[in-house]
């Protein structure tokens, strides 16, 4: 009596869970093709043609005829007046004249102008100028980014005792500092390059790498980028460059993606559901 009691109850607990699987499914609505309306307009016979009498349209009459238009006669040529122009006589040239004594004085000699000599222009002064960039520009914290400063004499003489200083701000931890010429040392946040001479033209590229290790704001981002010396500066507006590094944050999850964990709860019901129902056939046969 309690087989037959156990084998009811797991047979009547699968086929629920069947159901309640399979329900879902069977209540999905169905989108029904949309009806095509077909509509008859009845046609009717076009009326039979009327007839419309001929009218008679006037003949145009004659276009009267342009007369001659007469011709002009020659107009008379007038003929050429020769006219008696004058001709400039050439000015008539300097006589020496006699001196008392009979002998001709001598020729007059021109009168030659100096040319001035060119004021000699001294060479342009010395002019260690500072450009600074970094990238990206944009930064997240634990990242590294790349600090590019340029400096570059763009004077006519060259430069001496040439040394850029550059404090990194506190949000960031300098790697590395390498420069194409220069002795580069790194204390803490302060980066110095000694370059030394600079001659005109000349550029010298410094490239500091450091790891973003907080949050920050403007206008607190900026770095500044210094380059001094001790020959006549020829603009000392270009002795300081600036650059912003703009810090944001990561997201703390990520947004979900594929199929939602609820969409196999019915699946899950359908095989416990065939279980119990198998459970109850095996209790049928153990208890015959």
């Amino acid at each position: 009596m309690k087989a037959v009691s156990l084998r009811i109850l797991l047979l009547s607990m699968g086929l629920l869970l069947i159901a309640w699987g399979i329900l879902p499914v069977g209540l999905t609505p169905v989108q029904a093709s949309s009806m095509l309306l077909v509509t008859e307009v009845p046609t009717a016979e076009p009326p039979p043609p009327t007839d419309v009498p001929p009218t008679d349209t006037p003949v145009p009459t004659d276009t009267p005829v342009p007369t001659d238009t007469p011709v002009p006669t020659d107009t008379p040529v007038p003929t050429n007046t020769p006219t008696n122009t004058p001709v400039p006589t050439a000015p008539p040239l300097p006589t020496n004249t006699p001196t008392p004594d009979g002998e001709l004085p001598p020729p007059a000699q021109p009168t030659r102008t100096p040319t001035p000599s060119p004021t000699p222009v001294p060479g342009m002064p010395a002019d260690p100028a500072v450009t600074k960039r970094v990238e990206p520009p944009v930064a997240t914290v634990g990242s590294q980014v790349v600090y590019t400063i340029l400096v570059t004499n763009r004077g006519g003489l060259q430069a001496v005792d040439v040394v850029v200083e550059d404090v990194l701000p506190t949000f960031v931890t300098p790697v590395e500092a390498v420069a194409s010429r220069g002795e580069v040392t790194v204390d803490g946040q302060r980066v110095r390059v000694v370059i030394g001479t600079l001659d005109p033209g000349e550029t010298v590229t410094i490239t500091v790498t450091a790891t973003v290790t907080a949050m920050v704001s403007p206008p607190n981002n900026t770095n500044l980028a210094v380059v001094s010396s001790t020959s006549p500066d020829g603009d000392p507006n270009n002795n300081t460059s600036s650059v912003e590094l703009v810090v944001v944050e990561v997201p703390a999850t990520l947004p979900e993606t594929g199929v939602p964990s609820s969409a196999f709860v019915p699946l899950l019901a359908l095989i416990l559901g065939f279980a119990l129902i198998t459970a109850s056939f095996l209790v049928r046969r153990r208890a015959a």
